[in-house]
């Protein structure tokens, strides 16, 4: 992933806002999960702040390698469509213990 997100303020900010169950300094180390969290659940501000900061290629490397349990059906679909990737796969879901 890209370092645009390295030494920034609002980066740590935002990592406290949509990652807030552990460190911004532990989020930010491991974008990835930061990344889907806000593809997920940010505010058009937010997403319009992280779309001028990571490149396109970084958010699709998220979406081949998404976390488990952040994107709902409606964000997995609008990010898919918005980068280009679409159709988009099957949701990525958790297995059922037996």
């Amino acid at each position: 992933m890209d370092d645009s997100l390295a030494n920034d303020a609002r980066a740590e900010a935002m990592a406290r806002k949509y990652v807030w169950w552990q460190s911004p300094e532990r989020t930010l180390a491991d974008r990835r999960l930061l990344l889907a969290q806000m593809m997920t659940l940010g505010t058009v501000d937010d997403v319009r702040w992280l779309v001028e900061r990571v490149s396109e290629d970084t958010l699709r490397a998220v979406l081949r390698d998404p976390p488990v349990g952040v994107f709902n059906g409606r964000s997995w679909n609008f990010w898919h469509l918005r980068l280009g990737c679409h159709p988009a796969p099957a949701l990525p879901a958790r297995p059922m213990p037996q």
